[in-house]
């Protein structure tokens, strides 16, 4: 297969991302390690992503956008668009992407069991995108020498999970005065635990608050971490290497039922993103973004009915009943692609909306 220029570039970066975090993690000084790894990662997998998404559509852009895709658009390309992630893939990606972004814009800790665990799952992660998308052999793009190796690799998330929380608990011990740590180390498990359940942000400090409120009062971890009794250490099919491993989203018997806390309840230990930054997406540019007009942008967003879905619409309203904001989230877009790929008749929803308008509008001057 001939590999488009552009894709080779994205390729050879995460190559080089992805060696320096290997290089990272097998280094013997502890200095950064739990912040450059899941960045270096991270940022592996935004160019592995990419290199596959341009390959297959030749641009890492969407319309009216001046920067390529983010992390977290290409992993929502890639496994519903391109569908070359398993949901086991796309909730471990979800989860390094968190702790990208926590370990960016935060602090985090990592046990050495737990960081091998993102390490070496995301390595056969992006040896089987290699292989089944770019047809490649990661062993012939990085020496096997450099593979991250673990004395010690957990077989049990569970255990793995129990030591984590025994840890944090500890610090949080009357009088040690360590909650900064304590909050350090629960980030990332909030954040495999969010992935584990379809979250694609970070942890907002509320929630590693509420989370740190419920450990101190002695609540089941399986209720503070329902997603992550939903997960288990796997190993790779016979053959493969022997620390090989994947993260498996399963639905065990003893887990706790989980669902996304609707807008206003409360949920133990976290809830979904920020609506402002979920549904940031204005309406007068949804058009401009799909290279229509904006009255043909309102005008799909009626045909649509993007304002029913909560999933792709969200409207905060004051006590009188006025709109106090409106916004689209990505899925809005992604709806209003497939539409128009799928070959809507943009003049003719664009003539009816109008019509519609006008009726209604004639039937408002029309009340007394």
């Amino acid at each position: 297969m001939r590999m488009r220029r552009q894709a080779a570039m994205y390729l050879d970066t995460a190559i080089e991302s992805l060696t320096l975090a290997i290089e990272l993690f097998n280094r013997p000084s502890p200095t950064a390690r739990d912040h450059a790894v899941p960045m270096l990662l991270g940022h592996s997998f935004e160019m592995l992503l990419k290199s596959i998404i341009f390959q297959a559509r030749g641009t890492v852009r969407d319309k009216g956008d001046e920067l390529t895709h983010s992390l977290g658009r290409c992993i929502g390309i890639a496994a519903d668009d391109l569908h070359v992630l398993s949901s086991d893939e796309r909730a471990l990606l979800s989860a390094l992407k968190q702790d990208r972004d926590c370990a960016t814009h935060d602090s985090i800790v990592m046990s050495e069991q737990l960081l091998w665990v993102h390490m070496r799952s995301g390595i056969t992660v992006a040896r089987r995108l290699l292989r089944d998308q770019l047809h490649l052999d990661l062993s012939e793009l990085l020496p096997g020498r450099v593979i991250p190796v673990s004395t010690e690799p957990p077989h049990q998330l569970q255990a793995l999970v129990e030591e984590e929380l025994a840890t944090v608990a500890a610090l949080l011990a009357p009088g040690t005065r360590r909650g900064p740590d304590a909050r350090a180390r629960l980030r990332p498990l909030l954040s495999l635990d969010g992935a584990a359940t379809g979250r694609v942000d970070p942890p907002t400090e509320n929630e590693v608050a509420r989370a740190e409120a419920a450990l101190r009062k002695g609540a089941e971890w399986q209720r503070i971490l329902p997603g992550l009794a939903t997960l288990s250490i796997s190993p790779v099919a016979p053959g493969g290497d022997a620390q090989e491993v994947v993260l498996r989203v399963g639905k065990a018997a003893e887990a706790i039922p989980v669902r996304k806390a609707r807008r206003d309840e409360e949920a133990l230990a976290y809830r979904s993103m920020d609506p402002f930054e979920e549904y940031a997406g204005k309406l007068t540019k949804f058009g401009e973004k799909l290279g229509l007009t904006q009255q043909q942008g309102y005008a799909l967003i009626e045909h649509l009915a993007i304002k029913d879905d909560d999933a792709a619409y969200f409207c905060r309203r004051t006590k009188n009943g006025n709109v106090q904001y409106q916004g689209l989230s990505a899925r809005a877009y992604d709806l209003g692609r497939k539409a128009l790929e799928g070959g809507v008749d943009v003049a003719d929803i664009t003539r009816r909306y109008h019509e519609s308008r006008s009726r209604k509008g004639a039937a408002r001057r029309a009340m007394p």
